[in-house]
């Protein structure tokens, strides 16, 4: 990605220290699952398939676009201990969020919030069980949730259907409500922003895949201790924040006001450098604490230390993607 004077540097274990002013620090080696070819040409077939953006006149240019931001990639460092059928899987679901971030943000203007609204509520019917293949026939991001949603239950329990149900609904609920403060020019306060950017953020749902990724499945008594709870809540704030750095000029440009450099401008009455350096703190404190944590919850009967290193794994796959794809380029190449 191109780099701005207020985009940082990551530093990984064993590396030289990179000549630069602000620099997350994270302290989980970069590492990439072995499947990471098949997955990449795995990943473009089936995506190109898929007709996402069908119905746009700019069909070609959007999947070629989504297809440069190196998802595979990004998937490949999250799971890197990941069999082929859990990464194939994980990554195919949150490939889905991550493109149906991109129709929430920007495909779908203010002038098609009534379409958004009803894919939405196409897609909280798959989660919930009420929509049939009927329902969900002409809209192309309702069918493939509801076909991915499908091929999910055929191999994860149901207690965590349950929660990562519950977590992508509120991932639903709180894009709408970002919707409305982008449509309005308004901007979250500090208090708004922290609690609705752990689910619009999309973090809670890929900590969740990293149990079905590595068939680590936790039981429901150890998913909701405070050991395990706070790995996600700490991996949530450390990835978003981080995000929301490298996507800063992009999202700005943009009018999104849900972006913690914004929110600490408008409403904390820092300058962009100020709270930049403020960010690269936080995300440098989380990720030291989260390390800290994942030590704690290894403790935990099995498969808590699986689980734990693969927050690890995933915290370190999305820094390593943050600062070299292009989606947060101001103008994303194709």
């Amino acid at each position: 990605m191109v780099a701005t004077r207020w985009t940082p540097a990551v530093h990984w274990p064993g590396e030289q220290a990179p000549d630069s002013n602000l620099v997350i620090s994270c302290p989980f080696p970069a590492r990439l699952n072995p499947h990471f070819d098949q997955l990449v040409v795995d990943t473009e077939r089936w995506f190109v398939e898929q007709g996402v953006f069908s119905g746009h006149e700019d069909a070609d240019r959007l999947t070629r676009q989504f297809l440069n931001f190196q998802g595979a990639e990004e998937h490949a460092r999250m799971w890197p201990d990941a069999d082929y059928p859990g990464l194939w899987l994980a990554g195919r679901l949150l490939t889905h969020m991550s493109c149906l971030d991109d129709f929430l943000d920007e495909i779908w203007g203010p002038d098609q919030d009534e379409h958004a609204a009803h894919v939405v509520g196409l897609l909280r019917d798959i989660l919930t069980g009420k929509a049939t293949a009927a329902d969900v026939a002409a809209e192309p991001l309702a069918v493939l949730l509801d076909s991915l949603w499908t091929e999910t239950r055929s191999v994860a329990p149901e207690h965590w259907l349950d929660r990562a149900a519950r977590i992508h609904l509120a991932y639903l609920e709180t894009s709408m409500e970002e919707r409305m403060h982008r449509a309005a020019s308004s901007v979250p306060t500090t208090a708004q922003y922290v609690t609705s950017r752990h689910y619009n953020g999309g973090m809670f749902y890929a900590a969740a895949l990293i149990e079905l990724a590595n068939e680590a499945w936790l039981p429901a008594e150890v998913s909701s201790r405070p050991e395990i709870t706070d790995l996600a809540l700490r991996l949530s704030n450390a990835s978003a924040w981080a995000n929301d750095l490298f996507s800063y000029q992009r999202e700005a440009a943009h009018g999104t006001g849900a972006n913690l450099a914004v929110v600490l401008t408008t409403h904390e009455g820092l300058t962009e450098d100020e709270a930049v350096t403020k960010i690269v703190e936080l995300v440098n404190a989380e990720l030291l604490t989260l390390d800290f944590l994942c030590d704690a919850a290894a403790a935990l009967p099995d498969p808590a230390a699986r689980y734990a290193e693969g927050v690890r794994a995933l915290a370190s796959g999305l820094m390593h993607w943050m600062a070299t794809t292009a989606r947060y380029e101001s103008t994303p190449s194709t």
